[in-house]
């Protein structure tokens, strides 16, 4: 399978070429790429930031017309940008001579778009995402940096440890994040926290719990990576100077805040720059505090092709997987392994070995020599500088498991009770032709089965093995868990 596109460039022939330069670059604030001129004529390329192609169908379309405009109007091509003030860019367009279709309205959608027909026949939406839940505050001037203060890192334990004492099990991964965790340093004197939850769309699970401890949601952003905002409420004291980041935990930006915050503080050089970036955008004027955020994209984009974006080690660090005989996880564990780059020391494999090594001659045998190979293989493990650990491991283990010389984290491969039951009756008949008692019913199998995570007070991931997995982001939160 070929790669794919690596860039979408819609291209637009206009008959007044200067006047729709002029439209779209200085007006609309398209950032100037490149610009040719030959025998053939001329062509300016302009950056649009992000690109996507929509692909939409007829009642679709007319549905957002309708929502729109209140008519169908649109071609088959329709151009969208995002704005900062739709309201704003609308009347500048129409002041330029873009013609006015429809004036900015509210979507179902939570953004405020505004309908025009621009230069080069082009029919616009320009629109802005209404992400926040409340008013924002306008800065319109400099930001104020502060120098190092040697007493952020403590605030953000103790800001860390009240989330955590908030959440419960719910918080997955918690970290002080962003410039004031980041030594010698200057920063915002706003302190980043970096929140890893299972699913952020599942508000009722942590927002309530962290409103009883004075936090409230300020911002929704769905489409990435489904990122909610929280601060401490007006009545709070310091509200401005703690933004509270969530996300699900395995997400990509959580690897890359960490690892940016990691990078910076063992990098000299990088940290220099990224030092003195700060300080010149903060000299400039800006109308909101995400304005001078979003103004210092390239120079992070900069720093991070240089910081360790890969699997972090996991040397040290036991993965449990556990779960009935029958639920898939061997195939999980074997998957797992070779992405967390532990060596795979799976119950099952040792037992099957000495058994054929031994010639045991009975199922009672076969039990005996099944606990006796967990305990020799948790003394491996011991031996083994991390490892992934495969078997149906039961809360009578917990003890000897907790005292393995490193974090344990448990990845549960839970089944339905019918599926166990139909692979265990099949895996042991083609295993133990002889030995298995047909006469035993579904529930005496069930209740041998292990049903329940052996949580030995290590972090614990749920997974259901029925469906097709993600491995990587699988493998991503057991990183981040064993990290927390």
């Amino acid at each position: 399978m070929p790669d794919g596109a690596r860039e979408l460039r819609v291209v637009v022939t206009a008959s007044d070429y200067d006047a729709a330069v002029a439209f779209y670059r200085d007006v609309l604030g398209l950032g100037q790429r490149a610009a040719f001129a030959a025998e053939g004529g001329r062509v300016t390329i302009l950056e649009a930031g992000r690109a996507t192609l929509e692909i939409t169908d007829p009642a679709h379309a007319a549905y957002i017309d309708e929502v729109e405009v209140g008519r169908r109007v649109a071609g088959h091509v329709r151009v969208a940008f995002e704005v900062s003030d739709t309201p704003a860019v609308t009347d500048a367009l129409v002041a330029a001579g873009a013609r006015l279709v429809a004036d900015p309205v509210r979507t179902p959608w939570d953004s405020l778009n505004a309908r025009l027909d621009g230069p080069g026949d082009l029919h616009l939406t320009v629109y802005t995402p209404d992400v926040y839940l409340r008013p924002r505050a306008r800065l319109d001037s400099r930001v104020h940096l502060a120098e190092p203060d040697p007493t952020w890192p403590a605030t953000g334990t103790r800001l860390v440890s009240g989330i955590c004492e908030a959440l419960g099990a719910a918080a997955l991964v918690v970290e002080h994040a962003g410039s004031t965790s980041v030594p010698d340093l200057p920063a915002k004197p706003v302190i980043d926290l970096l929140l890893g939850v299972a699913d952020p769309a599942d508000e009722d699970a942590y927002v309530p719990a962290l409103e009883g401890a004075g936090y409230r949601l300020e911002l929704r952003e769905p489409d990435w990576h489904e990122h909610r905002l929280l601060k401490p409420g007006p009545d709070v004291v310091g509200h401005d100077e703690v933004n509270l980041h969530v996300f699900a935990v395995g997400s990509e930006e959580i690897d890359r805040m960490l690892a940016f915050r990691d990078h910076l503080r063992t990098d000299r050089r990088d940290r220099e720059l990224y030092r003195d970036t700060k300080q010149e955008l903060a000299s400039r004027t800006w109308a909101f505090i995400q304005d001078y955020a979003d103004a210092k994209s390239d120079v992070v984009a900069d720093i991070m092709s240089r910081a360790s974006t890969g699997p972090a080690s996991m040397a040290g660090t036991f993965v449990l997987v556990s779960g009935p005989p029958a639920s898939g996880k061997t195939t999980l564990a074997r998957d797992l392994a070779p992405r967390l780059m532990l060596p795979l020391l799976a119950k099952d494999t040792l037992k099957q070995a000495l058994m054929s090594e031994l010639e045991v001659p009975d199922l009672t045998a076969s039990r005996v020599l099944g606990r006796a190979s967990a305990a020799a293989l948790l003394a491996l493990a011991a031996h083994s500088g991390g490892a992934v650990l495969e078997g149906p491991w039961n809360r009578g283990r917990a003890a000897a498991i907790g005292e393995l010389p490193g974090p344990v984290v448990e990845v549960f491969c839970r089944v339905e009770r019918e599926t166990a039951v139909r692979r265990f009756r099949a895996r042991a008949v083609s295993r133990q032709p002889g030995h298995f008692d047909s006469d035993r019913t579904d529930e005496e199998l069930w209740s041998d089965e292990v049903t329940e995570p052996v949580a030995g007070g290590w972090p614990v991931l749920e997974v259901d093995t029925t469906v097709a997995l993600d491995i990587e982001r699988v493998a991503r939160i057991v990183r981040q868990r064993a990290r927390y």
